[in-house]
């Protein structure tokens, strides 16, 4: 008799599948969830709906095995899984991933930074009980009312359940019922965003029935013969001018007559960035063609080579992008192209799609959501080859990626102020390394950075130095303040010398435009009572506000709070109250009394935010409807305006008196980079540049255009007292309400930093101090200053101070020290 066989042992329980998940939020890392059985394992870069607090919210999959959970933890499922490719692919999550590490950021503020909104947006999650809800009796009484409403009412959002029940502890409650199992959000009511869509229609013949029923229907008969005689498909509005309603259409599309077709809107560029400009190709100079050539022998070879374009102002730059974006795509590569201020994307999208007609988008802040949703969705299916934008649009997802173009490299604008405080140029070496595409930096002032990079040999040096054909550079004249005679009533300070007016008004005289530059918008900086002195300083910010005569307001440029001006002081009562300093606006007044008739135009950030922006008033400008351009630094970056021949720098010492290392190079780049707006064209320019200190350094170097001799006195005073090139930076900065509450977190903070032996590890810690802007916002500011040679000693200071319990406001190469 034989044995019977033993019964088979059970297989033993798949182990659950858990990925980590980038999800736009403020979330320090990258929440784990595991993946149910019933949901295929997405790819990397792929979207999924997950649950985040009591919210539902769209992230994409991280790359990499996640760490086990705490114990403890509970567990909370993928609810959908939107894409079976990745939405974005792994390499640009790499980079956002190590951009949000470096500068102690978020992920997800950096997923926010480079994805639209809109993209990552979902529609309002509706909450469903579940079958283990019957006869359950959560412990808490609001979970209690919340589980009752469902199983009464039925599915529901958020929202509904607020108006029935009230919003007091309703998040809470959700996430408990949520992690309990007794609430659900039932995956089928889930979709991902996308794109605005456009609708077109065609007529098709007429299916049997149709024509009985187009019988009764007189209208939507006259509606479809208006749309079959086009012979083409119409678009929406095409169709609504035919008489079509959107029920009509709809019932049209039902009833077999009309075809319907979608495909994603694009964005309206000539409402941006005006018409296409002819981009005739010239001959390039020996040293545009030898700069070329070097960019199109490392795009040949695939390697991620980085570039320094220096080129003198007017010297040609744009068509050294030019020639390097045709041989990247050329080679099947596309290009991004980043400027500092959205003002410059029109002149240059202008002539790049001249260049490359119908092959060219933009990105940035100026579009609506849905414009910008629309542009990104074009670049990462490689419907256009060129990106042009801010810094943001270094996160453009183009899929061949090749070349980076970063002009006027050496502006601090591509520093972002406010969290997440990453550094486009970083960044957008990072990228090029990560993806082989060649980085091409532009500037004819480069940051000492980048000079000691070059240098080093991390930078390879292409030079312009000359402009093209027989134009030269403007003529620089030294205007000293100290032996002009003030205005009376402008308390010693002098707005236009007499020289000055005097090349404004031969310009004039000539035919010719001019460019006046003060660094300073509103009216004056302040208004000072007479009697009493008071300044109407801001009650939230350690900063006098500026008055603007342009609505008659007392405005804080820091956190925007206003008063209208009054007609006496409120301190004292005297009604003599005087403007003290210059802004834009007196600037435009004064315009008015020395050159009555010459029209002119205003650019700065209150101008920009206006109906028409930046790009109506640059487009005056250059039309010649207005014959000045006056305005803050904004009038100073890369615009080519072929008429102008005079230029004035109003207040070159201005920025020279700021708390900050790079006040001098600051300033050489300023007035460098204004003295190349003029003189672009057929006609020589000049420049006059209004001092009381025409003997520093930087007015001297920057009056005979001479960067190598700036640099070579900064860089010596930069490695004297340790500062970048020489060393890296991390700026620690608490805030609070009470002065003595910042103060002690930096106390604690630097305590922590000298237990830990950051000393040893080469961590040089200046402070605490309270910060050069102390107050702002209503919070005091004290900031600690931390050195070092390397790197890597930084990222472990800034991760310790992150983890404390009173953690500060970590910026990582501070461009600003205010």
């Amino acid at each position: 008799m034989t044995e019977p066989d033993p019964p088979e042992a059970a297989a033993p329980a798949a182990p659950p599948r858990r990925i980590a998940v980038l999800t736009p939020t403020g979330f320090p890392g990258l929440p784990v969830y595991r993946l149910p059985d019933d949901l295929p394992d997405p790819p990397v870069g792929a979207r999924l709906a997950v649950p985040f607090g009591s919210r539902v919210v769209t992230g994409l999959r991280a790359p990499g095995v996640p760490d086990p959970l705490p114990p403890g933890t509970v567990e909370r499922e993928v609810l959908a899984v939107f894409d079976d490719v990745a939405f974005l692919p792994e390499r640009t999550i790499d980079v956002l991933l190590r951009a949000a590490a470096y500068y102690f950021a978020a992920p997800g503020e950096l997923l926010r930074t480079g994805v639209p909104p809109r993209l990552l947006s979902i529609g309002p999650a509706r909450f469903a009980s579940t079958r283990a809800a019957v006869g359950a009796r959560p412990a808490d009484p609001r979970a209690r009312e919340v589980l009752d409403e469902l199983l009464t009412s039925g599915p529901s959002d958020a929202a509904r359940l607020a108006e029935r029940l009230g919003p007091r502890g309703l998040g809470t409650a959700l996430r408990s019922l949520l992690d309990s199992g007794l609430v659900a959000v039932p995956a089928e009511t889930l979709r991902a965003s996308r794109a605005p869509q456009a609708r077109s229609y065609a007529a098709r013949p007429l299916p049997p029935g149709a024509v009985a029923v187009l019988a009764r229907r007189p209208k939507a008969r006259g509606v479809l013969h208006e749309i079959a005689a086009r012979g083409r498909p119409v678009s929406e509005a095409e169709a609504r001018a035919a008489g079509a309603t959107p029920a009509l259409l709809r019932s049209l599309v039902a009833l077999g007559a009309l075809a319907v077709a979608e495909e994603e809107r694009a964005a309206d560029l000539a409402a941006h960035v005006g018409r296409p400009r002819p981009s005739p190709r010239v001959v390039p100079t020996a040293a545009q063609a030898e700069a070329a050539a070097a960019i199109g022998a490392a795009l040949a070879a695939g390697s991620a080579t980085s570039f320094l374009l220096e080129g003198v102002t007017g010297s040609g730059k744009t068509e050294v992008y030019l020639l390097a974006l045709e041989r990247a795509l050329a080679a099947g590569r596309q290009g991004v192209v980043l400027v500092p201020e959205i003002a410059l994307v029109p002149a240059l999208v202008g002539r790049l799609s001249g260049r490359f007609p119908g092959r060219v988008s933009i990105l940035h802040s100026g579009l609506s959501d849905g414009e910008r949703a629309a542009e990104w969705e074009r670049a990462r299916k490689g419907s256009v080859d060129v990106v042009v934008g801010p810094r943001s649009a270094v996160f453009a997802p183009l899929p061949r990626l090749g070349l980076l173009v970063v002009d006027e490299a050496h502006d601090a604008s591509y520093k972002q102020a406010e969290a997440p405080r990453y550094d486009a140029r970083t960044v957008a070496r990072v990228r090029a390394h990560e993806e082989g595409a060649v980085l091409l930096l532009g500037t004819a002032t480069p940051a000492m950075e980048q000079e000691q990079a070059a240098r080093d040999g991390r930078l390879t040096r292409l030079v312009l130095p000359e402009r093209p054909g027989a134009r030269r550079r403007a003529d620089v004249e030294v205007v000293d303040l100290r032996e002009e005679e003030a205005r009376p009533g402008d308390h010693g300070r002098v707005l236009l010398a007499a020289r000055t007016r005097q090349i404004l008004k031969d310009a004039f005289d000539r035919g010719e435009q001019a460019i006046l530059l003060l660094n300073r918008r509103g009216f004056s900086p302040s208004l000072l009572c007479r009697a009493c002195g008071n300044d109407f300083r801001c009650r939230s910010c350690s900063v006098a506000r500026t008055y603007h005569r342009r609505g008659e307001r007392l405005l804080c440029h820091y956190c925007g709070d206003v008063l209208r001006r009054p007609r006496a002081c409120p301190a004292c009562g005297s009604e003599v109250l005087m403007p003290v300093g210059f802004g834009t606006e007196r600037l435009a007044e004064r315009f008015e009394e020395a050159f009555p008739g010459i029209p002119y135009a205003v650019l700065d950030r209150d101008a920009a935010a206006r109906r028409g922006g930046a790009a109506g008033v640059l487009a005056d400008f250059e039309s010649g409807r207005a014959r000045a351009l006056l305005g803050t630094q904004m009038v100073a970056k890369g615009h080519d305006f072929p008429d102008a021949t005079a230029l004035a720098v109003l207040d070159a010492d201005a920025i020279l008196s700021f708390p900050d290392f790079r006040s001098a190079e600051r300033t050489f780049q300023l007035v460098t980079q204004a003295a190349g707006r003029v003189g672009r064209g057929e006609r020589p320019g000049i420049v006059a540049v209004q001092t009381a200190r025409p003997d520093h350094e930087a007015i001297r170097a920057a009056v005979a255009q001479d960067h190598r001799r700036f640099a070579e006195g900064e860089l010596r005073f930069r490695r004297a007292f340790g500062y970048p090139p020489f060393s890296h930076l991390l700026m620690a900065l608490w805030t609070a309400k009470e002065q003595e509450r910042a103060l002690a977190g930096a106390r604690a903070g630097r305590t922590a930093l000298e237990a830990a032996g950051m000393a040893s590890s080469g961590v040089r810690i200046l402070g605490p101090a309270p910060a050069p802007l102390e107050r702002l916002k209503g919070l005091y500011r004290v900031q600690l200053l931390l050195k070092a040679d390397a790197r890597e000693p930084l990222a472990g200071a800034g991760v310790l101070l992150a983890g404390l319990p009173d953690p500060p406001r970590l910026d990582r190469d501070p461009q600003s020290l205010l």
